[in-house]
Parts: C-alpha cells; structure tokens; sequence
C-alpha cells in the first residue's frame, strides 16, 4: 500500500516537487519513444521488436529505481535509523520517510501505519514477509554501533557469517560479512 501522497512511480519526490537533489526516474524523462501500453510519457521498455522477438540492442527493462516500502509506526525515526546505519540521506514528512545512497538512485522508504504490528521471528504467527541484509567488515565491530541506534540483537542467532536484529520497529535485519 502507498502514501495516498506519493506519486505513482515509487520514492520519487524529484518528479513530484522538482527537487533537482534527487534524479527522477525513467518515467520522468523528456522525450523517448512512447506506447499507449506503457503509460503517456513513459518510455517504451527496449528490447523486444514489433514482432515480439527479442532484440539484441538493448536490455529489456520495464521499470528502474526500484524502491522498499516498509510499514511502521515512526517513519521519520524508522528513516532515521536506516539512514544513519547506511550513510544516506534522510528526508521525512508526514508519515513517510525515505532514504537515498549519495547517487540517489538507492532508495528504501519508511510508511507510517496506525495499529502497526510487529513481525515476530522466527515464528510465523505475524510473518516477517521480508527483512533487509546490509555488509559490514566486522560483525563484532558492527554490533555496538548499531545497538547505539536503536537496534536490538535478537535472541535467535542461526548462523555465523551474520547476526540478527531487529530495527526500533520489531523488523528483523541481519549485519553480514559473507
């Protein structure tokens, strides 16, 4: 479910406002071939000719810039969170948060819901559904500064070329070195 707020083409305020910080996305673009199946002004995804073969000028990509939505009961402080671990900037207003990487073509956005539950894991009973894996050099080196954000080292530790935590709003994440 999307911010009622956000445009159509994901964590993509640039098109939006016209905030020139942030790249806009493919179907932002000026000019480019077009098809009624595609949307007005969205270019036509390359790759397959009229026949339907396929085209070996350019890869076939329907969409770019893909873009997380994680559900919370704090986006701005669940943006906060992520954004300090990985080093991105932070934009947040009105229940939603997103995250850039300094190309600004990474982006994981935060959704604030009411009645927001948790996922509890291992267990199944309210699924994760999906969780984040992000590198680190060293696990043990990792770990303080992550719990200094906010996170918290879940009791459940299956592996150990990776730990499991859980960000300030219960979503499992794991700091990995392979």
């Amino acid at each position: 479910m999307r911010h009622p707020s956000r445009v159509a083409t994901g964590c993509d305020d640039a098109a939006r406002t016209g905030d020139s910080e942030w790249p806009r996305h493919a179907g932002s673009r000026a000019g480019g071939p077009t098809t009624a199946g595609t949307g007005a002004g969205l270019p036509r995804p390359y790759g397959r000719g009229s026949s339907g073969t396929r085209s070996s000028l350019r890869p076939m990509a329907i969409a770019r810039y893909p873009s997380f939505v994680i559900d919370c009961p704090d986006a701005e402080a669940l943006a906060t969170f992520y954004g300090t671990l990985l080093g991105w900037t932070v934009k947040a207003s009105d229940g939603w948060g997103e995250i850039r990487d300094e190309s600004g073509q990474q982006c994981i956005c935060f959704q604030q819901v009411e009645g927001y539950t948790p996922p509890q894991w291992p267990g199944q009973e309210v699924p994760q559904q999906m969780h984040l894996d992000v590198m680190v050099l060293d696990l043990d080196e990792a770990e303080p500064e992550v719990l200094a954000l906010g996170a918290t080292r879940h009791e459940h530790q299956p592996g150990t070329s990776f730990r499991v935590y859980l960000d300030p709003a219960g979503h499992p994440f794991c700091l990995c070195v392979d």
